[in-house]
Formats: structure tokens, sequence, C-alpha cells
């Protein structure tokens, strides 16, 4: 199960779609004059980390198939999952630079290109689903989607991803005490590394396609994610102990290269818009399906599952958003903090 990056260097969008024997119809913007795949006038490249397991294909498939049957065929959409373009990292700044026109990476390492998206690594920001939605669809969510456009990204909406659930090797966790050493891998987000210092654990960033392996090896003892993706990364098959901890809630935005979307004429971007906002809900629906059925595989496996009882969450949250929410204050500032909170206590 080694990754991409275990093999070698990451290939280009050019070698890899070369590879793949389709590299001399598959027509980029940069040839629009030109008739792409199957006759279309332009094409998008979708790029993502997940398997084909995974809701996020499922959605991105959904968006492909608005978009070409919307578009009367004159977009045409191509999916790739598993890393082929990398991870999020690599994905973002693809988009960003226009090698890939469509991803859909966490909001977590996307900070590192837009800082304001790391308030959504808040710990316990949200009391459910609902509440969730509601803030990233409201005016403050949507003014961060479109000061994406800062940096030649354009968002089209947010993706769930999902509230994040620990696992690890052995350890059992009732209580913060429990998490002092505990060797965790994280995503590259200095707020979240931040917030799990503060519990006593080892936060260590680490790719995501290098987490099974190091599960496996012993080179980190836990990890923490969203039930489908421990489900379908099966990550269950070397974690033996799964607490539904639910600390952070880590939306991930649907987001399109700026300079793609700006060369479409307007009723294509309009087509565009509009299949971005369905296969939001689309992705919704299937994320709370998935989500079920992760925890009966994961059961069913034999994991040992338990949940933080509300004192437990309360002691947990403190220690965490005490580190965390001056850290984003320091980074984008008081005003957007308080914003944030006032409209998170707003749609309560």
């Amino acid at each position: 199960m080694a990754s991409v990056a275990q093999r070698g260097a990451r290939p280009s969008r050019r070698s890899v779609l070369s590879a793949l024997g389709i590299g001399a119809g598959f027509m980029t913007l940069s040839g629009c004059g030109a008739l792409g795949a199957d006759g279309a006038e332009f094409s998008i490249t979708a790029g993502h980390a997940t398997s084909t397991d995974h809701f996020h294909h499922r959605s991105f498939l959904k968006f492909k198939e608005l978009v070409e049957e919307r578009s009367s065929g004159r977009i045409a959409v191509s999916v790739y999952p598993n890393e082929v373009f990398g991870g999020d990292r690599e994905l973002i700044e693809a988009v960003q630079l226009g090698n890939l026109e469509l991803a859909a990476p966490s909001s977590s390492p996307l900070a590192a290109f837009a800082p304001e998206m790391n308030v959504w690594d808040l710990p316990y920001l949200f009391d459910d689903r609902d509440h969730a939605y509601r803030v990233l669809d409201g005016e403050y969510g949507t003014r961060l989607l479109d000061d994406l456009t800062r940096f030649r990204i354009k968002g089209l909406g947010y993706w769930e991803n999902g509230f994040r659930n620990l696992t690890t090797s052995g350890r059992t966790i009732e209580s913060p005490e429990d998490l002092r050493g505990l060797s965790l891998r994280t995503l590259e987000n200095a707020v979240q590394m931040r917030a799990w210092n503060a519990t006593g654990a080892n936060p260590t960033p680490m790719a995501f396609g290098e987490v099974y392996i190091g599960l496996q090896q012993g080179t980190i003892d836990a990890q923490e994610n969203p039930l489908p993706l421990i489900e379908s990364q099966r990550f269950y098959e070397v974690q033996r102990e799964l607490v539904i901890s639910e600390h952070v809630y880590t939306p991930t935005p649907l987001i399109l290269s700026s300079t793609f979307f700006d060369q479409l004429p307007a009723d294509l971007q309009d087509v565009v818009e509009q299949a971005g906002a369905d296969s939001v809900t689309y992705c919704r629906e299937q994320a709370v399906v998935d989500n079920e059925r992760a925890r009966e595989t994961i059961e069913a496996a034999g994991v040992n599952v338990s949940e933080l009882d509300e004192e437990t969450r309360g002691e947990l949250g403190a220690l965490m958003q005490e580190a965390a929410e001056p850290f984003v204050r320091s980074i984008v500032g008081d005003a957007s903090v308080d914003e944030l909170l006032e409209t998170v206590e707003a749609e309560r």
C-alpha cells in the first residue's frame, strides 16, 4: 500500500494523462480553440486523494454527470482518485497554477494558501452537521469561499468531510490525560497541531497516503479522521480502538481554477456553478449514509468503539480551544474570529 510519494516524485498532469493513453486527445483550456475529448469545447480534470469507495469519488462523478448533461457535452469532465495528482497540498497548488481544474481538499491544508480557512479548525465549533451547514452556507462561510479568488481559486461550495474521530492501536482514551505521549498523525495544519499539543499528545503531520503504513509499522500510535475515511482507508485493520470524539468538523471546499472559470462563456459558468451547488447537496447526503455504514463496518471488524462523555468532551474542548483560538486570532484577526463565534452562536 505504498503511496505515490514512496515510489518516487509526483507525476505531472501531462505524464499521467500520457501514461493513461489519453494525452494526445485531452485538450485543456489553453487549447480551447480546438475540440477536446468527445468533441467537447472545454475539459475539466478533477483530482482527489480518496479511494473510489469514498463518497467524495461519487460526488465528483455526480458533478461530472451534471456538468456534461447541462452543458450538452460542451464540457467534458475526467475524475482521477487515489492521489494520482498528489495529496491535498499538491492538488491545491495545481489548481492555483491552472494545471488542474478541479479538486476538493480539506479546509485544513487549504488554510496554508488561504489563511482565513484556519477558522474551521477551531475545536468543538459546531454542535452537529446541520449547525455546521447553516454557518458554512451563510454569509460568513460564503464570504470565505468568495475570498479564495485572491489566490486564483474559485470556491463552488462546501462539500462534507465530517467530524473527526480518534483511533489508537490499543490505548483506551477516557480522559485528556490518556492522550499524553501519544504519537498522533494529524493534518499539516498549525491550528490542529497546537490544539493536540495542549492535550499532551505528540501531533505528527504525515501525508494521507502514508498513514496506513505508518500505523502498521508503529511509526505513529494513532490518527484522527472522519469515519468514512477510517473505513475506506481500512485504518481499522491496524487500529483497535475508536473514540467518537468529534473534536473538529473540517469542511471540504470544492475548488476550481479561477483561470479556467474566467475564460468560460457566461452560460457555461452558470452550468459549473449550479452543478457545484447541487453536488454539495448530494455530497452531504452521501456523507450521512456513509458515516452510518462506516461505523457498522468498523464495529463488525471487532474494533472497540467508545464515546467521550460530556464531562470529558468539555475538558478536552477547553484544553484544545485555549491553545487554538488565540493562535487563529493571530492569523486572521480578532474581528473575523469574533464574527465567526457570533454567527456560530446565532445559528444554534
